[in-house]
């Protein structure tokens, strides 16, 4: 299993490091023309002013703060689950192909603010439940895919972490479609999530839940 983990968060960081440097192309194509967004680029591949960029990793860092207090407020740490170190690579890797899927691509613009703010609230929802904390599935060792066994778990832990979850996701739709930033810049959400894993992973660190 660790060896696994190993290389399947290798993998995702591999992957995710050559998007991330088409995406970056494409946002110096966006510099260089002057504003011009090359046929095809990536969504959200333009530049931003570095303060709301900072913005975004103070908001994160505040956002985990609050998770964090929550947990231990409700008693509940000790139900985490437990990573391996090599799960901060995935985790990384997760703050730029999830922020291009759903905040780049994921998302209704163009069609007004109620359509706008409805389809960041939706696919904030679809975001968290995407996460696999009240829901999994499970493989009996030995059996096929087919015979695996979906498990439910609306106990405080689980249903925490999916709303956290959907919190961040809300935080970062409002970092790519807040006024100040006018280009709809990808980067504000990418450092925020990166922050945002980066701080997880210290935190469990510290909790004694990385091994």
């Amino acid at each position: 299993m660790f060896q696994d983990d190993q290389i399947f968060s290798v993998f995702m960081f591999a992957v995710s490091a050559y998007l991330f440097y088409m995406w970056w192309d494409d946002l110096r194509y966006f510099k260089k023309s002057g504003g011009k967004v090359r046929r095809g680029a990536f969504a959200g591949a333009a530049p931003v002013p570095a303060k709301y960029c900072l913005w975004g990793a103070v908001a994160a860092v505040g956002l985990l703060a609050l998770h964090v207090w929550t947990e231990y407020s409700l008693g509940v740490v000790s139900e985490q689950t437990s990573f391996s170190h090599w799960a901060i690579f995935s985790w990384i890797a997760a703050a730029f192909v999830e922020e291009l899927i759903f905040r780049g691509y994921l998302v209704v613009q163009n069609k007004g603010v109620l359509a706008l703010g409805a389809s960041m609230l939706f696919f904030s929802l679809l975001f968290a439940l995407a996460h696999p904390f009240v829901w999994n599935y499970e493989i009996p060792e030995g059996a096929s895919l087919l015979d695996g066994v979906w498990v439910w778990d609306f106990s405080a832990q689980p249903v925490l972490s999916t709303v956290s979850i959907f919190e961040c996701s809300v935080l970062f739709y409002l970092l790519r479609f807040m006024p100040q930033n006018s280009n709809r810049s990808l980067l504000p959400c990418i450092i925020a999530h990166a922050t945002y894993n980066v701080g997880v992973y210290l935190v469990k660190l510290a909790q004694g839940f990385i091994a």
